[in-house]
């Protein structure tokens, strides 16, 4: 089913509705952004560069002229900007969701986040750990209806017994430390579907293979050649950016959908319209994962 077909037949009007979406000036997330607005919603782009949202929103709005929306500065790598966050958002009495889509693949070896985390592990995860932790007291207030996490298809690969050995050195390969960061941000949803039980819903996703950027990007140390290999390879195999987005898009509106997981239908799960199953809440499934955050 095509991406227009699908959003006019499955997603419902979102007027008067207000999303925020980390990481939303290119990719997915921009995609997200970009479909809220085709039904009426109100965005938040929450991106660490300013010039291209900047660029994206005239983008947005060369579509949709009428659309509303505003851009905050959000660098999930620097816990300085993560704990600026709750200010910038005081103006806005409720957001219905927000979608935390923010994350790197494949930096070079041996970078750091501005805190001295691992690059990877310290942007996907630690930064969007720190994130809730930071929007706790408004979460508690009532200000957000649902938090939509954002794992991947390579999760089941980045399973381990010590996730704290992934924050502060390089470890192993880049696919490694991409899959453990994604594996963390899904257990790190089952548990907070029980932590904030009662005061927020909490839904997660993933996307399958998008036909994004990722393997490209200021940060990868890929070949031009692999990139240009890679993104012929996203491109025949998986789902456009605008069509996996769907996935982001219904965890975000799909009521009631506490602790559903949105995935693509087709292809081992790498492509195709959203589907949608309920995860089975188990502590044995995040009680490593807390352990190691006593790291932190």
């Amino acid at each position: 089913m095509k991406y227009s077909v699908y959003v006019e037949k499955y997603v419902p009007s979102l007027e008067g509705k207000l999303y925020l979406v980390t990481g939303a000036n290119s990719g997915l997330g921009y995609s997200a952004c970009k479909t809220f607005l085709s039904k009426g919603a109100a965005v938040i782009m929450a991106c660490r560069n300013l010039t291209k949202a900047d660029k994206a929103k005239a983008k947005l709005l060369e579509m949709f002229p009428n659309g509303k929306i505003d851009i905050v500065h959000f660098d999930q790598a620097d816990k300085a900007s993560i704990d600026s966050l709750p200010s910038k958002l005081e103006k806005y009495e409720h957001i219905d969701a927000l979608i935390l889509n923010a994350g790197i693949f494949h930096p070079g070896k041996n970078l750091f986040t501005k805190d001295g985390y691992s690059l990877t592990v310290g942007t996907n995860f630690i930064g969007l750990y720190f994130t809730v932790e930071a929007l706790r007291n408004q979460i508690k207030e009532g200000k957000f209806k649902r938090l939509v996490l954002v794992s991947s298809l390579v999760s089941h690969f980045g399973r381990s017994r010590h996730y704290e050995k992934y924050f502060k050195k390089y470890h192993r390969s880049s696919f490694k430390q991409y899959a453990v960061s994604k594996r963390m941000i899904l257990e790190y949803g089952l548990y907070l579907s029980s932590d904030l039980y009662g005061q927020t819903e909490v839904t997660l996703c993933h996307p399958g293979l998008a036909s994004t950027n990722i393997v490209g990007g200021e940060a990868t140390t890929f070949s031009k050649r692999f990139q240009h290999a890679g993104k012929r390879f996203m491109h025949r195999f998986g789902n456009s950016a605008d069509k996996s987005s769907l996935c982001l898009v219904q965890a975000a509106v799909k009521s009631p959908a506490n602790l559903g997981y949105f995935y693509p239908k087709h292809f081992f799960h790498i492509r195709g319209i959203p589907k949608e199953k309920r995860l089975h809440l188990s502590e044995k499934k995040y009680a490593r994962l807390l352990k190691s955050l006593s790291h932190l």
